[in-house]
C-alpha cells in the first residue's frame, strides 16, 4: 500500500471516528452511553483501533469540541482567547453563542455536567493563563478561584436560565459580566495581598 493510500485510509477512520463520536454527543445519546467502546461500535472500529486516534475519552472530546468550533467558524464566541484580559472580557460572545446555538447548548449540559469531560483543552490554556494572572495565590485557593471563575464564563446555562426571568441577551451579559467583574476584583485583591506578604520581612 502506497503512502498516500495510506495516509488517506488513516484519515478516513479518524473522521469515522470523530463522525461517530459527535453523532453521540450532539445527539440524544446521554453522557453515560459516550464511551468509547460505543464510539468504536458506532464508526465500525475496534476499540483497539479507536486507542490508536484518540488516546482518551477526554481527548476524543476534545477533538469533537474543536470540529464543532471549527464548523461554527471564526468568531462565533466560542475561540479560546489569547489573553486573560480577553477571556473575562468575552461574556457578550458568551451569551451571544448561547442565544445562536441553543438547541446544541440543551443536548450538550448533560454531558457536560456528567462527564466533566468537555473541553479539557480549554481549561488547561485558561488554567495557565489565570496563574499568570494570578501567581501568588496559593495552588489550592487559586484552583477554587479558577474553578468558580471558569464556570461562571463557561455557564452557557447563564442564556437559559436568563430566559426563565424574561431576561433578553444583554440583560444575562450584562449580569454575568458583573459577576465576573466582582469575582476577579476579588481574586485580585487576595493575589494582592498573598504578595505583600511574602515580601514581609
Amino acid at each position: 500500500m502506497s503512502v498516500t493510500k495510506r495516509t488517506n485510509q488513516t484519515d478516513r477512520t479518524r473522521q469515522a471516528i470523530l463522525d461517530a463520536a459527535t453523532e453521540m454527543v450532539f445527539g440524544t445519546t446521554s453522557a453515560e452511553e459516550v464511551t468509547m467502546q460505543n464510539v468504536a461500535d458506532a464508526a465500525g472500529v475496534s476499540h483497539r483501533t479507536l486507542y490508536r486516534y484518540f488516546e482518551s475519552r477526554p481527548a476524543l472530546f476534545n477533538a469533537v469540541g474543536a470540529a464543532y468550533d471549527e464548523q461554527l467558524g471564526e468568531g462565533a464566541g466560542v475561540d479560546v482567547l489569547e489573553s486573560f484580559d480577553a477571556w473575562i472580557g468575552n461574556v457578550d460572545g458568551i451569551v451571544a453563542f448561547g442565544a445562536a446555538h441553543r438547541e446544541t447548548l440543551r443536548r450538550t449540559l448533560n454531558l457536560t455536567v456528567v462527564s466533566g469531560q468537555w473541553r479539557t483543552d480549554r481549561d488547561e490554556k485558561y488554567w495557565l493563563m489565570f496563574r499568570e494572572e494570578f501567581p501568588n495565590l496559593d495552588d489550592d485557593v487559586a484552583r477554587e478561584d479558577f474553578a468558580v471563575l471558569r464556570h461562571v464564563l463557561g455557564a452557557l446555562n447563564a442564556f437559559l436560565i436568563g430566559g426563565r426571568f424574561e431576561l433578553d441577551s444583554q440583560q444575562v451579559s450584562n449580569g454575568t459580566q458583573r459577576g465576573v467583574d466582582a469575582l476577579v476584583a476579588d481574586i485580585r485583591d487576595r493575589d494582592r495581598a498573598a504578595s505583600e506578604e511574602a515580601g514581609a520581612p
